[in-house]
């Protein structure tokens, strides 16, 4: 039963953030990806400490194709220096959590954690004072 419980709720969330994505601004979609980075790094983080290595995986691998699409959809043109140092940054995150999640470093799990959901706040807090 539990097990059906669980499939459900992923099952919500999914249709949650699929049906909250269909309507929204490109500064919506940003911090989605950001609430969506930050939960998975939470994620690989408890995964880890619950010696629950198959789910700690996946919740990396969402994480690091939401990275990869963040580092690819900058636009170096139109960002200029941020969009340099935004890259760099998505970049060494990713490098960080290849490393946590190869050698179970939960400490650098916490970092990139740290920086990016730091990140994540500061575009929030941007993308409202856009409106």
């Amino acid at each position: 039963m539990r097990n059906v419980f669980n499939q459900a709720v992923r099952t919500y969330g999914q249709v949650s953030y699929e049906s909250a994505a269909e309507y929204a601004t490109a500064n919506d979609l940003l911090n989605l990806l950001f609430v969506g980075l930050t939960d998975s790094l939470i994620d690989a983080q408890r995964f880890l400490n619950e010696k629950r290595y198959f789910e700690k995986a996946q919740s990396v691998s969402k994480a690091q194709k939401i990275l990869v699409v963040l580092r690819d959809t900058l636009n170096f043109d139109i960002g200029g220096d941020l969009a340099d140092n935004l890259h760099a940054l998505y970049t060494y995150a990713l490098k960080r959590l290849a490393h946590a999640h190869a050698t179970n470093d939960v400490n650098a799990f916490r970092e990139v954690h740290a920086l990016l959901s730091e990140l994540g706040v500061a575009w929030q807090q941007a993308s409202r004072s856009l409106r």
